[in-house]
């Protein structure tokens, strides 16, 4: 809504009978107010001529009618930019979602990728007999199988597109996984350790130090 107010004084001198000079004064105030492309005018004119006058997109009204309709026209104008806000704020809400998902999404499938990487490295057959279980790294050979399985999963969601969760289920994602790329990498070293210790053969250690020699 745009308003505009214009004030106008007028001095009309004349003289009397009596040859004195006269002064009146006539004020008009001017009121304009642009509503959703509708102009309503209010002009008052006081000092001699008392005038109260009404306009609607120029057109002269009754004051009845103006109150009415400048009422009905900025109730509808405050709820249109209280659903222009609305809107905006969805839109703002929608952006920060939108972005927060893709961002945790790409950590996400970042982390999985890593660690199917240190999986493959840990799988190798020369060390499938020397793993070290422990409370810091891996607990247990059903641990070892239900964690891959699991990061399997997720990695097959992200080649097909097929990740739908919202942003709370896949940050809960990361936040459990984002412990595992180092955990892993302990657990293998510990094991790389513990073949070294336990292997005398030559061909084993040799396969040990190609492993070790790609850490």
């Amino acid at each position: 809504m745009k308003v505009k107010k214009i004030i106008i004084l007028f001095h009309i001198c004349f003289a009397s009978l009596l040859n004195a000079e006269i002064i009146k004064h006539t004020l008009i105030s001017i009121t304009e107010k642009t509503i959703m492309g509708h102009l309503f005018k209010h002009i008052i004119t006081s000092g001699g001529l008392e005038r109260d006058e009404f306009y609607i997109d120029n057109q002269k009204v009754e004051k009845q009618l103006y109150l009415k309709e400048i009422d009905i026209y900025e109730r509808k104008e405050r709820e249109q930019v209280a659903l222009h806000d609305e809107l905006a704020r969805r839109s703002r809400v929608d952006f920060i979602d939108m972005v927060q998902k893709e961002i945790i999404a790409k950590l996400l499938d970042k982390i999985v990728i890593d660690i199917i990487s240190l999986f493959d490295r840990i799988e190798n057959p020369a060390l499938t007999e020397f793993f070290v279980f422990k409370v810091d790294t891996i607990q247990s050979s059903e641990q070892f199988i239900q964690l891959k399985e699991f990061v399997q999963q997720l990695h097959l969601s992200f080649s097909k597109k097929n990740m739908r969760q919202d942003y709370e289920h896949l940050h809960n994602f990361f936040t459990t996984l984002e412990v595992w790329p180092d955990r892993l990498e302990k657990f293998f070293q510990d094991t790389i350790q513990h073949a070294i210790k336990k292997s005398d053969d030559t061909a084993m250690l040799k396969e040990l130090l190609s492993l070790v020699s790609v850490l």
